[in-house]
């Protein structure tokens, strides 16, 4: 059976509604239309209703950082692991450990909080074979005393649209990024499947590098190409260096003319997607590049980014047929160092494409820790959560279920481990969401909240632990 119940939440002024004005005009045009019930169909059955599939990778955020304080989804309260997970041994602190804190945007300079090194060799350290001990000793290593705000976390007063975002759709807890490292690698995956780990076209990649002689594996997009499947990367001339096909050989010498140069390489003015999809002229496939101002990397805005977010999603749907055939993927590259405190599959020593030897160790590629996934579409409505385990390949077997096309990319371990995202289409939806705010007056009061306060305070000694309110949970349909 999937892994997928449904949160139940407790109407209030701030919690279920039937429509209202501060929702996004379209999705509350859709909303009074009916077209927020899902369709019976499920899993499967749903691949076969889908024309569009639109990805959008936000940056470096974890699960924990946005959502651990989020009712009904696995957080703070996660009592499969032992409670001594939260305490990170911290020799800075009084208390010798730091637990997971809050950082209020209302009265801190919160969401403009610093980043904190992502490497390869930090993010093992953070692992620390899998004991998950290791963020604030890692991050102080790395990053001084700003690695500390390695266990800051927001609540919904502090990101609103995201939280109601995945309070009105689907939102999956065992999202994992690929790798344990930095944002080219996991950005690979998304768009390849793989880091070329055995080193025969520029690779293994795990840092945010380039060869001289560039990368050379076959890209996912080429083989869409091949099997005459449209696609498009929508990229401004900001695009923060995020476009990972640029690195690729054949990207690089092709043709102006070419579907490779043409869906890849060319540069749209902002709003081209919402153009695009306002007048059902969006390709099957269709990745988004925020700007590095909407990309959500610290010290870039969450609010910044919920605004971009909110207005992908309003142009789908302001279009019913587009609305009707579009599965809409936010996902997140990789946490930035941000805690998360489930421990990521690896897979056994010596497993075929899955480790890389680094400075004379073998060590595992990933699954990397947990970020965000929300997954947006009339087959998701109703405030799921998805327990089944995913990570970035999980978007391109969505894709290959959709279009047909097979990426051999794609080790035998992943295929294994993680899933393809049909299950967590299908389960019949619900005309009553929360409330979605309204994003651009956020991103000002934020905006205007990083010019007047400071960052936040490190917790000294007699600390709290993190608060996760409970969330009842009903069994939901298989799907």
């Amino acid at each position: 059976m999937a892994q997928i119940s449904r949160r139940q939440f407790l109407a209030s002024a701030g919690g279920l509604v039937l429509a209202s004005a501060v929702m996004p005009p379209n999705l509350r045009k859709m909303l009074s239309s009916g077209l927020f019930e899902s369709p019976s169909a499920r899993g499967a059955d749903v691949v076969n209703q889908i024309k569009h599939v639109v990805v959008l990778m936000q940056e470096n955020r974890s699960f924990d950082h946005y959502f651990g304080a989020m009712p009904g989804v696995r957080g703070f309260a996660d009592s499969s692991v032992p409670k001594t997970r939260f305490y990170q041994p911290d020799a800075k602190n009084p208390d010798d450990y730091l637990l997971p804190f809050h950082v209020d945007t209302h009265s801190t300079s919160a969401q403009a909080l610093p980043s904190n090194s992502h490497a390869w060799t930090v993010q093992h350290e953070s692992w620390n074979g899998g004991n998950m001990t290791g963020f604030v000793t890692a991050h102080l290593a790395a990053d001084g005393l700003d690695g500390q705000y390695t266990m800051a976390y927001f609540t919904q007063d502090d990101i609103p649209f995201h939280w109601a975002l995945a309070n009105a759709f689907t939102v999956c807890d065992g999202y994992h990024c690929s790798m344990l490292g930095p944002t080219w690698p996991n950005r690979l995956y998304l768009m390849t499947g793989t880091v070329d780990p055995q080193g025969g076209n520029g690779g293994p990649v795990y840092a945010n590098s380039v060869p001289s002689s560039g990368f050379s594996w076959t890209t996912y997009p080429e083989l869409l190409s091949n099997a005459g499947v449209s696609w498009r990367v929508y990229q401004e001339n900001d695009n923060y260096g995020l476009n990972v096909l640029e690195y690729f050989d054949q990207y690089q010498t092709a043709p102006t003319s070419s579907p490779l140069y043409q869906n890849a390489m060319r540069f749209y003015p902002a709003g081209q997607f919402e153009h695009d999809a306002a007048h059902d002229q969006l390709p099957t496939v269709s990745w988004i590049l925020p700007t590095s101002y909407q990309s959500e990397h610290p010290d870039y805005m969450p609010a910044a980014g919920a605004d971009f977010i909110a207005s992908k999603i309003n142009a789908i749907a302001s279009n019913r047929d587009v609305w009707s055939s579009t599965v809409f993927v936010l996902i997140y590259d990789e946490n930035d160092g941000f805690f998360d405190h489930v421990t990521p599959p690896t897979a056994p020593a010596g497993t075929a494409d899955e480790y890389i030897t680094v400075k004379g160790k073998s060590q595992p590629i990933g699954l990397g820790f947990r970020v965000l996934c929300v997954v947006v579409s009339p087959w998701t409505v109703g405030g799921y959560v998805a327990h089944n385990t995913f990570d970035h390949t999980s978007v391109i077997r969505l894709l290959e279920q959709v279009t047909g096309v097979v990426n051999p990319n794609i080790s035998t371990w992943r295929r294994e481990t993680v899933g393809d995202f049909t299950t967590v289409l299908g389960c019949k939806g619900t005309s009553r969401v929360p409330l979605l705010p309204a994003t651009a007056a956020q991103l000002e009061q934020a905006e205007e909240e990083v010019r007047r306060y400071q960052l936040p305070p490190i917790p000294g000694a007699s600390q709290s632990f993190p608060s996760q309110e409970p969330g009842r949970r009903q069994l939901a349909p298989a799907c």
